[in-house]
Order: C-alpha cells, then structure tokens, then sequence
C-alpha cells in the first residue's frame, strides 16, 4: 500500500469512461507537495484549482500546512472522519498501520473511487467486488465500527465508502430504477445511477433520516437547488436518507468537484470564516450572479431553519470539461444547533444571533439590493414554518418536530 519512496503520483481528471485528461504529477519535498501541471491543462488554461495555482508551467508548492501539506483542492480527495475510520480499519486488517501512509499513499489508495473526477495512479486500491446489499445490516455494522467494535461487513462498508466525508456514516450505490440497489467494484454499472445512502451515527437522534429528507424538502420549497433525494424505508426504524450524487451523471459522466475549504485552504471546522467569504468566493469561482443570488439564499436557509454545521466542507462547486465552474447543489441540511450554539460562517460578524439588519447588509455589499433580499427572506420563511407539514409526511418523530420547530421561532423572533 506504500509507494515506493521518491515516486510522484500522476493525478489526471476522467469525466467520461473514454476521456482521460493527465492533469499533474505530485511530490512531496520535506513535507510539502510540489504540483506540476501537464501539457494539456496548460494548453487548455483549465482551472482545475479554481482560485489557487493557476495552469502554468513549473513547480508550484502548496501555500498551507493546513492539509497536511498537500494543496487544498487535492486533500479534498482524501477521507476525512467516517472514511477515515473506514480506511485505518481495512489496512489493520492488511497489517498496515495508517499512521504509517504519507498523504500521497493515502492518494494513492482513493484511486479512481474519490470524489469527483479526479484519479490517482498508480491506484493500490484494495479490490473487493460486491454483488449486493443489505441496508439494514450494513447500518448495524456502521454503528458497531464507530462504537469500536468489530463488524462483520466492515469490508462491504470500506468498499462502498470510497472517498466519504463527515461525520456519518455513508455508503455510495447504484439504484437501477426497479428499486433493487446494488454495486461493484469500482464505478457503479450501467444503466444505473449513483445515489448516498446515509446512517446514523451515535450521536444522532434516531430519526435522523427522516429529518434530513424533511429538510431537504424544505430546502426546495424554499428556492434551494439540492440533487433528487428519498427516504428508504428500512425493516424497522425510522428510514435512510439517500441523495443522488451530483459528482455523478449519467452514461458513467463524472464532473470535477472542489469544496469550498479546499478552494480557499482554510481550515473546514474551525469558525474562521464568513459567509461574505462564501459568497466573494462563489463570484470569484462562477463569476456568475445567480451562483451568489444562490449562495445568499442558501445562507438565508441555514439561518432560519436553525443548520448550524454549515461549515466550508459544506458548500461545494462543480466543473466539467469546458472549464466551467458552478456552485454545487446544496447538500448536508439538517436541523443543528451548531457549536456552542453558533453557525460556522458568521454573519457580518454574528454567529449566534443574526438578524435581519445584518443580512440586508451583506445583500447590499454583493449586489442585491433590499427589495430582492426582503423577497428571499420572505420565501424561506414561508417554507420553515411549514416545518411540521414537512416533517409528518416523511415521519419525523413528535419530539424532534417540537425541538426543530421550538428552536425556529426563536431563531425568527431574534432574527425579525
């Protein structure tokens, strides 16, 4: 699983099983990666790293400590909490130590299964095909590793995990559109399309599938742009929630995805940042006005709906192969009281308590005046306090409905 020592790693982008585009060679030098992009990108002036080392030819070393010396957009590649956990289990099982893996062999072992378009070569990805799944059981077992116990699946839920991030845990499938769910090694098979599917983590309330498929329809009610999603309903308990990957379209197309940590290289879980970064970011990246319209709305939504963990591994942006980039689909909405009571981006300032006042503020400074804010603001509203009519229909529990919808009116009386 070790590369051997001093050999770079070729990192290329696939948006389509027949086009493969070598985008870089990657090394490391005392600690910090040097990139050298290729021939085609730089001929191409394709910003695979949307703000941060332009298409030009030469070394350029990544500017941050902050992701363990790799350049930003590149450490979004690697697993980061449940993928983690899943990858230091599957190599314990291969007598490897993962504390051992430089971040190029932890690179090298996503492959071509992070997410995304970006491949890793040479790929030492354990190969492990999987016909089938049990849903249920898959959730046992995700619960038993994060309460430190050995499972028996815990092969199935390495394979299945393939770049995940966050906290939950999460396994990537094929849906075929007859209901049955199935994968293979590797990219999902033909003729299927590549969906989430999401569990509790201990920490969670039970019914936390079902809160998060209310709250993406809440989401679209109020003007948000989020990937299809469903709840799945299990043997017994409260249902998975499953989103349609938006890294992944149809006919095996793959787009180029990059966090907005990752984009800017900060930190994604210290609150040191603002949503007047998100939104000057979202600009600089699309250059397109209703990209920011679309980041506003989004942060309008997370304040009144009470989503907290709205950190930047929360917002994310796309590109295909014309170089085009646009803000990803909102994804992650749940109802969180955030840490220590406060939201990860802040607002003007305001983490625990923003008001109106505030938000017209940022509007006015990213072009958009009063009357259109007051608009949007208007429209959110009216989703969040159909909360409980959001809820029942995808049987979310009396209690959480009464906490969520308890913690909204407090959140609109400080916010109003």
């Amino acid at each position: 699983m070790k590369l051997a020592p001093g050999t770079p790693l070729s990192v290329a982008l696939v948006f389509d099983a027949s086009t493969r585009l070598p985008a870089a060679r990657l090394a490391m030098d005392a600690g910090v990666a040097q990139l050298e992009w290729s021939a085609e990108v730089i001929a191409r002036k394709l910003a695979v790293s949307p703000l941060k080392y332009p298409p030009e030819a030469g070394l350029q070393a990544a500017s941050s400590q902050e992701f363990k010396g790799l350049h930003g957009f590149l450490a979004d590649s690697l697993p980061e909490q449940w993928g983690y956990l899943l990858m230091r289990k599957r190599l314990a099982k291969l007598d490897i130590d993962i504390a051992t893996l430089s971040v190029l062999d932890q690179l090298a072992l996503v492959g071509s299964q992070g997410r995304g378009a970006l491949i890793f070569e040479p790929a030492t990805t354990p190969s492990e095909d999987v016909e089938s799944l049990d849903l249920d059981a898959l959730a046992a077992d995700a619960t038993a590793l994060l309460e430190g116990e050995e499972a028996k699946l815990a092969e199935t839920l390495a394979e299945l995990g393939g770049g995940s991030g966050g906290a939950r845990p999460k396994v990537h499938v094929g849906f075929d559109g007859k209901g049955k769910i199935s994968v293979g090694n590797g990219e999902i098979a033909p003729g299927q399309e590549a969906w989430l599917v999401k569990f509790r983590a201990p920490q969670d309330p039970e019914d936390i599938g079902p809160i998060e498929e209310a709250y993406a329809a809440m989401a679209e009610a109020a003007g948000l742009n989020l990937s299809n999603h469903r709840l799945i309903k299990t043997k017994k308990g409260p249902g998975y929630f499953a989103t349609r990957r938006f890294d992944r379209l149809d006919g095996g197309k793959r787009l180029h995805m990059v966090s907005l940590a990752g984009a800017i290289e900060a930190s994604p879980t210290i609150p040191s940042a603002s949503y007047d970064t998100f939104l000057r970011a979202t600009l600089a990246i699309t250059r397109r006005a209703d990209d920011v319209t679309a980041a506003f709305q989004r942060m309008v939504f997370n304040i009144l709906a009470s989503n907290r963990d709205d950190h930047m591994r929360q917002h994310a942006y796309l590109m295909g192969p014309d170089g085009e980039w646009r803000l990803a689909p909102a994804y992650d909405l749940t109802y969180s009281s955030g840490t220590g009571g406060e939201h990860y981006l802040d607002i003007e300032g305001e983490g625990r308590r923003p008001t109106r006042e505030l938000v017209l503020k940022l509007g006015k400074r990213h072009g958009l005046d009063d009357k259109r804010v007051t608009a949007i603001i208007d429209k959110v509203r009216a989703a969040v306090v159909d909360w409980p009519k959001f809820a029942k229909f995808a049987e979310v529990s009396a209690g959480s409905i009464k906490l969520a919808g308890t913690t909204h009116t407090r959140v609109w009386a400080d916010f109003k």
